[in-house]
Parts: structure tokens; C-alpha cells; sequence
């Protein structure tokens, strides 16, 4: 089932159990849903840990519950790479990223948890407009595994003639399992 139809038969369902129970019961179901929701909109790491760490305290037994859980511990996952000091990208650059259009929120609340496409997004959005955040996308996007943004980086140390940082960032790259395109010969057959 698509998920707007998820959605339509998850709202039946709680209207049902509101007219069977009484008042009382939808507004805690409602009060459930939003906190849930609050968790699913939250765009920064940390902001996603406070919130599942209170939706978990009040509705522990919700079937909501392990999905919750799961984002919970990917986002500290994430908040752990953003600590590192070699990751030059703060909250600024998920509320900015968010700003932008549907897709970009949707890839910032992915970036939160550590999602490496939506992040490798961001990075490919911000390089459109020259914004030096590509840096710190791709930065924490390696920080979470992605060989990719590792070897991206070392290509764009060597644009701007920075070998040094370029030759960290392919050992960076080579360490998470990159393999690198073999080289092309410059004699000709």
C-alpha cells in the first residue's frame, strides 16, 4: 500500500478507536501522533534524539515504537559525526537546507539520521551554488562510511591545488574501500 494510503488507514483507525473509547482517547492518540510526526520533521541530529527519547518515555508499547527506536540510534550515530572536528558543518546547514524546497527538507530530515545519499544530495546542491557547505556535507558524509565523499573531497583538494589535504582525503577514501578508476595511459595504440 502507498504510504498516503497508510496514512488514510491509519487516521480510519484512530477515528474508530476515538468514537469507541471516548474523548479522551483521541486526544491521546493525538498527542501520540504528534510527537511521532515531531521526531519525523526534526532536522537536526541531536533534535531527533530529544524527541524519540520523549516520545519513547511516553508511548514505549506503540507499535510506533521500534521504527522510533531506529531513528533514535541512527541519529547518534549522526550527532557523533557532526562532533568530530574535522566536520565543518553546523545546525545552520540543515535549517538553510530545509529552507530551500520539499526535496531539500526531505533530504535534511534524511541528513539527520545519516542518510549518505540524501547528504551526498546536499553536497551536489550546494556546490550548484557555490556555497562552501559542499565541504562540510561531504566531510560528514564520510565521516558516516561513504567512501564516495571521501574521494570527492580529494578531487576537489586537487581543483583548488591542495595536495596535501587531497592525499588525506584519498587515504581516507582507499581506507573506507574505495577503488579508484584506473588510470588512463597517455600512449596512444
Amino acid at each position: 500500500m502507498n504510504p498516503a494510503g497508510q496514512l488514510l488507514r491509519r487516521a480510519v483507525a484512530a477515528g474508530l478507536i476515538a468514537l469507541l473509547l471516548g474523548p479522551g482517547a483521541a486526544s491521546a492518540e493525538d498527542a501520540e501522533g504528534a510527537r511521532r510526526a515531531a521526531v519525523e520533521r526534526a532536522n537536526w541530529p541531536a533534535d531527533v534524539v530529544r524527541m524519540a527519547d520523549d516520545y519513547l518515555g511516553r508511548h514505549a508499547g506503540s507499535p510506533w515504537a521500534p521504527e522510533i527506536t531506529q531513528r533514535r540510534e541512527r541519529a547518534i550515530v549522526a550527532a557523533e559525526a557532526l562532533r568530530r572536528h574535522d566536520v565543518m558543518l553546523f545546525r545552520q546547514a540543515f535549517v538553510d537546507a530545509a529552507a530551500e524546497d520539499a526535496h531539500a527538507q526531505a533530504d535534511a530530515r534524511l541528513a539527520a539520521i545519516g542518510d549518505r545519499p540524501a547528504i551526498r544530495r546536499l553536497a551536489d546542491q550546494a556546490a550548484a551554488l557555490g556555497s562552501p557547505r559542499y565541504v562540510g556535507w561531504l566531510q560528514y558524509a564520510m565521516r558516516l562510511g561513504d567512501d564516495e565523499a571521501a574521494y570527492a573531497l580529494a578531487r576537489h583538494y586537487r581543483r583548488l591545488d591542495q595536495p596535501v589535504l587531497a592525499q588525506v582525503y584519498e587515504s581516507e577514501a582507499l581506507a573506507l574501500g574505495y577503488e579508484p578508476p584506473p588510470a588512463l595511459s597517455h600512449a596512444r595504440k
